[in-house]
């Protein structure tokens, strides 16, 4: 075992193998590990709720979480499921403290927390952390619009008259 491996945050390892952060360079890894908790949540638990303020960003690493929006004249609809690697209230690190939508998890879940004001500040102060956490950010909303969209034209032709 390597001294640096030995100094390494625990978080760090975890977050080598998941989607949203294991393309990242290990200073980045590293720095992110050191803004970061775990938090579980057993099935049925809120990790945010749609329109509430939700100051952090959750890493999902173990379970899954449905997305869930109100629908006028429908009440509350899953959108989507995430699962390990997935992002989730990522509207806190852009500037909207309004959650999109409500997660509740689906199974037991662990989550990687990032605190929005310790990430927003990191990414501030070192740029290349921030551009490299953002860009991965724009892909993971990207695919995450993507996702919504197919689950929204399944959901309008459940509605449509045969």
């Amino acid at each position: 075992m390597t001294e640096s491996s030995l100094n390494k945050h625990p978080l760090a390892e975890q977050l080598a193998t998941l989607q949203f952060t294991a393309g990242l360079p290990d200073g980045v890894r590293d720095a992110l590990a050191e803004t970061a908790t775990e938090r579980c949540f057993a099935v049925g638990e809120y990790l945010c709720r749609e329109g509430e303020s939700t100051p952090e960003l959750f890493l999902i690493a173990n379970g899954h979480v449905g997305l869930d929006m109100l629908v006028p004249g429908r009440g509350q609809v899953r959108v989507l499921t995430l699962g390990p690697g997935e992002v989730l209230a990522w509207s806190a690190v852009v500037g909207n403290h309004g959650s999109t939508a409500t997660g509740v998890a689906t199974s037991d879940v662990r989550t990687i927390v990032f605190p929005d004001d310790a990430l927003l500040n990191l990414c501030q102060t070192n740029r290349d952390v921030g551009y490299l956490v953002m860009r991965e950010l724009a892909k993971a909303i990207s695919r995450r619009l993507v996702a919504t969209r197919l689950q929204l034209l399944d959901l309008f032709e459940e509605q449509s008259p045969s």
